[in-house]
């Protein structure tokens, strides 16, 4: 029989984490309202100094809490950059496949265009049309992925869904490095999608504009199959794009 295992410092951590944000929501605090000190806090939650300290550091680090030395301690601004570098780091850290990486920006930059048709004015319609002329322009791989990841970034604020843009920022990160590795072959083709795209958001075609970042996103099969090809000419142990 499987004896009872006894309550770890974390689980501790975590509880008194849980209690503080129920705290907050239950008050409803928002930015700039103060928490109460070191001492209610302990003695609220009968928990030791150490344990309340390591629940507010936690708290601090993913952006839930502002600790003022010698002030006190205050709900801050919730930032999401905050949560998903957390997430990409532990993402990476597992070194999944690009397939995984090109359906999770298949489901939101498809899915965005939405959003995008919906907010879309003449003065962020011609920025992207200016975005896109410089792709075409570019003249070394690294000012073409530079200036693609910032074509998809104005794609992200144009639909003015915070979350939607940090994680779409993270999978953007990803996707410039791969394309620093494939180079200049792809400049022409992504210029020409966007162009496609241009046109139907022009048109406020929600599923014209759909089904072009369909494409588009695709277009990364094969060009990161045919550059994983060369890297493990054997067919070694990289997953397929596809």
């Amino acid at each position: 029989m499987k004896q009872i295992e006894p309550v770890r410092r974390v689980n501790l951590t975590t509880r008194v984490m849980e209690s503080i944000k129920d705290y907050i929501s239950s008050n409803n605090l928002g930015p700039g309202d103060r928490l109460p000190s070191e001492k209610v806090l302990t003695s609220s939650l009968n928990v030791s100094r150490n344990i309340l300290r390591e629940a507010l550091k936690s708290l601090e680090a993913v952006g839930l809490i502002e600790i003022k030395v010698g002030d006190g301690m205050y709900v801050s601004s919730f930032d999401y950059s905050n949560v998903v570098d957390h997430i990409s780091f532990a993402i990476l850290r597992n070194d999944p496949e690009m397939a995984h990486f090109i359906q999770a920006r298949l489901i939101i930059e498809v899915g965005l265009m939405d959003l995008v048709v919906r907010n879309l004015d003449e003065v962020s319609l011609l920025q992207l049309e200016e975005c896109n002329r410089r792709i075409s322009e570019a003249t070394t791989a690294e000012e073409f992925a530079e200036l693609d990841l910032d074509f998809h970034r104005q794609l992200l604020e144009i639909a003015d869904n915070p979350i939607l843009t940090e994680f779409g920022a993270f999978l953007g990160r990803f996707f410039l490095r791969a394309q620093k590795l494939v180079g200049m072959d792809a400049r022409d083709r992504t210029a020409e999608g966007h162009r496609e795209l241009l046109a139907a958001l022009r048109a406020r075609d929600v599923n014209a504009a759909k089904d072009v970042m369909r494409r588009h996103i695709h277009t990364w099969d094969p060009q990161l199959e045919e550059h994983r090809d060369k890297e493990h000419p054997s067919g070694g142990n990289g997953g397929s794009a596809a």
